[in-house]
């Protein structure tokens, strides 16, 4: 007896209705099928794949009197390029795969408007910071610059001192890596030079802010205790000490506002500057001040070129 072929299954919502203002049938590689609007898929993408297949009416197969298109994509990945493309909440991107498949098929398919939205999705996610390196490698392979920019300066979260073996790294060659580990080199003398002269620390970023920050002197005396403090205070000569050693290996802005380096600076200044008016600002003087400090550490670094060779 002969048998029936089963139909393919309906994708879930949004995509599940034949007769939700559709025009065509998706079929994934795993069989799935999604009923979409067409011109959702080459919105404001002039070179898209589905604009010129679909003009050219090169379907051979129908559901529901719409014609099918079959993509290579599986279903878990084409759900999320549909809801880039469509005016829904963005998809997340939880896992290197997940960006690795879902950016090269928006390049293969010239998806211009998608792929805006999924380079805002990729640099808001957490998947950038936590996984820098490897995101990294996978936009110097596939030429995508702003996202291999981005992750370049998360990479500053962690010393490339420390060899660290990635299967991801095969997709690069030594020499755009050896390009990385300068850039980090040079972001971390970028970073170092915020506060590289210690008899200078009302610097010329400081000057709009400094009045902000209640322990910064014109004078040689401390205005709590009156007592000498020759330049500065010995306790922000440590901060300085301590800030300086960290961002040499690891030149991210918020290290500047270390719960560390700040509870020690603050300890310190308290123990000299035992004053009762000091004592109640010492930590949110001296974290406004970290914050001054990370913000000129993002500003310096921000503008150090990575020289990576972007063609694919």
């Amino acid at each position: 007896m002969e048998t029936t072929k089963p139909r393919n299954i309906i994708a879930d919502a949004p995509f599940d209705d034949p007769t939700d203002s559709i025009d065509l049938v998706i079929r994934t590689a795993d069989n799935v099928d999604y009923f979409v609007l067409s011109g959702l898929l080459s919105l404001r993408s002039p070179s898209s794949f589905f604009r010129h297949v679909l003009q050219a009416n090169q379907h051979t197969e129908e559901r529901d009197g719409f014609p099918i298109l079959d993509v290579k994509e599986d279903s878990e990945t084409f759900r999320m390029i549909l809801l880039l493309c469509y005016p829904y909440s963005s998809p997340e991107i939880k896992t290197v795969e997940q960006f690795v498949v879902v950016g090269k098929a928006l390049t293969k398919y010239c998806m211009d408007h998608a792929w805006e939205r999924f380079v805002k999705v990729v640099i808001a996610s957490p998947l950038i910071r936590e996984q820098a390196l490897r995101v990294f490698a996978h936009a110097v392979a596939n030429g995508w610059k702003e996202l291999g920019e981005v992750a370049a300066k998360n990479t500053l979260h962690v010393s490339l001192d420390l060899e660290v073996e990635l299967e991801d790294l095969r997709c690069i060659d030594a020499l755009q890596y050896v390009r990385l580990r300068d850039y980090h080199k040079r972001c971390g003398k970028a970073a170092q030079d915020v506060m590289s002269v210690e008899t200078d620390i009302c610097m010329p970023w400081l000057k709009e802010e400094v009045s902000k920050v209640l322990f910064l002197h014109d004078t040689t005396k401390c205005r709590w205790v009156g007592e000498s403090i020759f330049y500065v205070h010995d306790w922000l000569s440590d901060y300085r000490v301590a800030l300086m050693a960290e961002v040499l290996g690891r030149p991210f802005p918020e290290i500047a506002r270390s719960e560390d380096i700040i509870a020690q600076a603050a300890a310190k200044s308290i123990s000299a500057c035992g004053h009762a008016d000091w004592t109640k600002i010492a930590g949110t003087q001296i974290h406004r001040f970290a914050t001054l400090v990370a913000e000129e550490i993002d500003r310096l670094i921000s503008q150090v070129p990575l020289n990576i060779d972007w063609k694919k």
